[in-house]
């Protein structure tokens, strides 16, 4: 989380923000620890976390003990399990499926898998819960689109899987559609990716290069029995979104964002 600046003896401190979660108490301590050991102020990144910088080098120690003592110690910025995610449709009138329940899906399960962070950790997933796309999903190396699907009459939250988005020289490639995937199968598909990325990958190539490169085909072949989905096979949990506890019942309506 800390990288030099151009400046001699500075650096730039990246606090990780799951989500961009922070209470109003954690605020009033980042504007403190902004006044004591940056510039007094503070960037918020695309990622949705946020940076100090200016931070001398004999500072950084302790500026990171007081962001750990304020719960915001936490590590891994800028790498696969620094997940983004739209609002969703937990305050979205827009969105289809809760986007921040997978992103918290994603986070958990990659921090309480280390080994997974450790083989891919260029990678970035972006989360939309509807086409909107505010989540950034097209543009990431892995993004998630939320949708629906009807099994027997009834809604499953599910995402639509593209692979292979991200800036590529002075522009940007989206994302291609590899597979749809019910909402509680996607730690299963995940590891799947990152899995066939180390199996598959040439000498020195990255994640995020791997799956720019890699044919389709070759993906939704690694991710096809994941979609399918029958009144037969369906757990009861898959008819219940991510971060929800009552069966899954979207309802798109006028307005934007927490309108």
């Amino acid at each position: 989380n800390v990288r030099k600046q151009k400046q001699a003896g500075y650096f730039f401190v990246t606090a990780t923000i799951p989500l961009g979660d922070f209470t109003s108490q954690q605020m009033r301590i980042l504007g403190d620890l902004a006044t004591v050991f940056a510039d007094g102020t503070i960037r918020i990144t695309a990622e949705q976390d946020l940076v100090f910088r200016w931070v001398p080098a004999d500072a950084v120690p302790e500026l990171y003990r007081q962001l750990a003592a304020a719960g915001m110690g936490m590590p891994d910025a800028g790498t696969i399990a620094d997940v983004t995610s739209c609002p969703g449709a937990e305050s979205c009138k827009l969105a289809v499926t809760q986007s921040r329940g997978l992103g918290k899906f994603f986070s958990d399960h990659l921090r309480g898998h280390p080994e997974l962070v450790a083989a891919a950790p260029d990678l970035q997933i972006k989360i939309s819960g509807c086409p909107n796309g505010c989540g950034r999903h097209h543009i990431a190396g892995l993004g998630f689109q939320g949708s629906v699907r009807k099994v027997a009459g009834r809604a499953i939250p599910q995402y639509f899987v593209m692979v292979g988005g991200g800036p590529e020289g002075d522009g940007v490639r989206f994302g291609r559609l590899a597979a749809k995937i019910p909402a509680r199968r996607m730690t299963v598909a995940l590891e799947r990716l990152i899995a066939l990325y180390t199996q598959e990958r040439n000498a020195g190539e990255s994640a995020t290069a791997f799956f720019m490169r890699v044919d389709v085909a070759r993906v939704k072949s690694v991710l096809s029995d994941l979609e399918q989905l029958t009144l037969a096979t369906a757990e009861a949990e898959d008819f219940v979104d991510l971060a929800e506890t009552a069966e899954f019942k979207p309802e798109i309506q006028e307005g934007e964002c927490s309108a």
